[in-house]
Order: C-alpha cells, then sequence, then structure tokens
C-alpha cells in the first residue's frame, strides 16, 4: 500500500536536496541503523522548453546516425532480435 506525504511535511532539508538533485539522480534515505530504508528518485523536469515535433525529429535522427556508426554486427537490431526471440 503506497502512502503519501506533502512534502513540506518531510522536512526542508530534504526539500532542499531535492531541489538541487539532477533529473533521474537518487537519495537513499537511511535509518536510524544505517541501513537504507528509501530511495528517492527525482523525476522533476527542467525548465527547458519542450522540443517542437521537428526538433524532436531531428534528435532522433541524430541518435540514429549514431547509433548506426557504432553498429558492428552484419545482422540488423531486428534480426538479432528476432533471433532472441527463437
Amino acid at each position: 500500500m503506497a502512502t503519501s506525504m506533502s512534502i513540506g511535511a518531510t522536512g526542508p532539508e530534504l526539500k532542499q536536496l531535492i531541489e538541487i538533485l539532477p533529473e533521474g539522480e537518487t537519495i537513499e534515505v537511511l535509518g536510524d541503523t544505517g541501513e537504507e530504508v528509501a530511495v528517492l528518485l527525482t523525476v522533476k523536469r527542467g525548465s527547458e522548453k519542450p522540443l517542437s515535433p521537428e526538433e524532436w525529429l531531428a534528435e532522433l535522427d541524430a541518435l540514429a546516425e549514431e547509433i548506426g556508426r557504432a553498429w558492428k554486427s552484419d545482422k540488423s537490431a531486428v534480426e538479432l532480435v528476432s533471433e532472441m526471440r527463437r
């Protein structure tokens, strides 16, 4: 069962950590005995404006080019996945 709580109720130190922690980074919360009792993962989005569809496709094309240059196999990714599923 999940429990939710206002970040304000968790204390100012935690709020400050979350505000400065980059997106995708984690904070481990340790209990009194030093054992990990929780892991917080930041999922906040930056203040960057969203990409337009054209910009998004350009980034996707650039990524495809980069992967293509680094690809070492004679087989395509589709062929390799198909073989793994057999």
